[in-house]
C-alpha cells in the first residue's frame, strides 16, 4: 500500500479517524517522523543510519538498511510498534486501567534524490522519502549495527606529542598509524610546498588537520562550529588544505 505524503496523511486521518485503529495511526505517525529524519542523513552511510535508528528500540525495529549515498541515497525497512494512546476506561478496580491496544506495522522507506545534471548537487532538502506499508515478515530479528566511526578524543594531543618536527613524511605516517584509527576514517598524509599536511576525516564530515613546518607542529579543526559548510560531503578535508593552513 503506497503511503501518502505526511501533509495529505494528516488531513486523511482527520477525516477518517474512526476508520483506522488508533494504534495503527500511531505507528504511521512514527514512520512519518522517521521519514523526516532520513532526509537529514548526509552523507548517507547505511551502517550509521541503522545504528542511530536502532537507538529508538522502544517502538522501532530496524529490519534492513541499504544504500551507498550516491546514486542510491538509501532504503530502510522497519517494524514499528504502534499503541493506542487514547485514555482507556478502567477495568475491575477503579485504579486498574485497561491495557492499551498494541499493533506492529512494517514499512519500507525509500530515500529518493531528484535527477539533476551531474554538475549540480541535489540539496538534502530536495530529497523525498517514499513510504510503503508492507507485510511484516514472520520473524523479525533485531539487527545490530556498529557505532559510527569517530576520531578518538585524544587525537589532537597524540599528534602534538608524536609528530616529528622534522619534515619526515614516513615519520608523520607512523605517528598517524599509531592512533589505530577506525578504517572508515580517511587518512591523508602528504608533503606540499615544503610542508607536511595531515587530514583525518570521519564519515560524518568531522575533520582534523595537522601541519609540520619550520620545526613547529600545529593541530586544529578547520570547521568553525558557528559557520559550517552547507553539507558534510563538501568538506574536502585534504592534506593539501592542511599544509596550506586552511581554516574555514
Amino acid at each position: 500500500m503506497r503511503r501518502l505524503t505526511p501533509l495529505v496523511l494528516a488531513s486523511l486521518l482527520t477525516l477518517t479517524g474512526c476508520a483506522t485503529a488508533p494504534a495503527v495511526r500511531d505507528a504511521r505517525e512514527h514512520a512519518d517522523r522517521i521519514a523526516d529524519q532520513l532526509k537529514g542523513y548526509d552523507p548517507w552511510i547505511a551502517e550509521d543510519v541503522g545504528y542511530h535508528l536502532s537507538r529508538e528500540e522502544e517502538y522501532l525495529t530496524v529490519l534492513d538498511v541499504s544504500g551507498d549515498g550516491h546514486d542510491d541515497p538509501g532504503r530502510v525497512r522497519i517494524r514499528v510498534r504502534g499503541k493506542d494512546r487514547t485514555p482507556q476506561p478502567p477495568i475491575g478496580p477503579a485504579d486498574t486501567p485497561s491495557p492499551a491496544a498494541v499493533v506492529f506495522v512494517c514499512f519500507d522507506l525509500e530515500v529518493v534524490k531528484p535527477a539533476r545534471a551531474n554538475h549540480i548537487k541535489a540539496r538534502k532538502e530536495d530529497w523525498r522519502v517514499n513510504i510503503t506499508e508492507i507485510d511484516c515478515p514472520k520473524s523479525t530479528p533485531r539487527r545490530s549495527f556498529r557505532p559510527p566511526a569517530r576520531l578518538p578524543a585524544q587525537t589532537h594531543a597524540w599528534l602534538k606529542k608524536h609528530l616529528s618536527t622534522a619534515l619526515d613524511l614516513d615519520a608523520a605516517r607512523r605517528a598517524v598509524r599509531g592512533l589505530h584509527l577506525d578504517p572508515r576514517i580517511r587518512q591523508d598524509v602528504a608533503a606540499y610546498d615544503g610542508k607536511i599536511g595531515i587530514a583525518l576525516r570521519a564519515p560524518d564530515g568531522d575533520c582534523l588537520f595537522a601541519q609540520v613546518w619550520l620545526d613547529i607542529v600545529q593541530v586544529w579543526s578547520p570547521w568553525r562550529p558557528w559557520a559550517p559548510p552547507a553539507l558534510p560531503a563538501e568538506r574536502a578535508c585534504s592534506a593539501a588544505q592542511a599544509a596550506s593552513g586552511y581554516s574555514y
